[in-house]
């Protein structure tokens, strides 16, 4: 299902809008255009901030689109739509990829905070140099996987999407 040209689509260039669609939903009905698109940016795989930690992500996205008004924290409205957008838009293939992101977040703070002069009680080295850089020789892999399961989940959404260039047809259309 590809929810965001259904959900939120610009006018004018510059303003997003909230579509008679998404209106229709209860979690979505009684939102503002700023916070249906907190929605997406928190939610959707394909937003810039998918990277992020859900804190961190909170933060980032808060800032890009409330400004540095700090007064500003999701609702439970803005919460519930929040769940019911990854509801909508979660396939296997989307769940799979968003668990691959969070795990190369923790690998990724693996690698930055391993300390290889960091010792047990008993005197020994808690990481090895050795299995440190076994690991870095697989992270190729790692990130190839992850490149993998996004094309994919970018096909899937392809195939969904029946209509060339996402065009509707009607009653008109040849």
């Amino acid at each position: 299902m590809k929810l965001l040209d259904d959900l939120l689509y610009i006018k004018d260039g510059e303003n997003v809008h909230a579509s008679p669609y998404a209106r229709t939903i209860l979690e979505f009905k009684d939102l503002k255009n700023k916070e249906l698109a907190f929605i997406y940016f928190m939610i959707d795989h394909r937003s810039p901030y998918a990277v992020y930690e859900w804190e961190q992500r909170i933060e980032e996205v808060k800032v890009s689109i409330f400004g540095t008004d700090k007064k500003w924290k999701p609702s439970p409205k803005v919460l519930a739509g929040c769940d019911k957008y990854e509801k909508l838009i979660e396939t296997s293939a989307v769940r799979l990829l968003k668990a691959a992101r969070e795990s190369i977040v923790k690998l990724e703070k693996y690698f930055r905070f391993v300390d290889l002069h960091a010792m047990d009680d008993r005197g020994k080295p808690i990481y090895a140099a050795k299995d440190l850089i076994n690991n870095l020789e697989k992270m190729g892999k790692v990130v190839d996987g992850l490149t993998r399961l996004e094309e994919i989940v970018k096909r899937e959404e392809q195939a969904a999407n029946l209509n060339r260039g996402g065009v509707e047809t009607n009653k008109y259309s040849v």
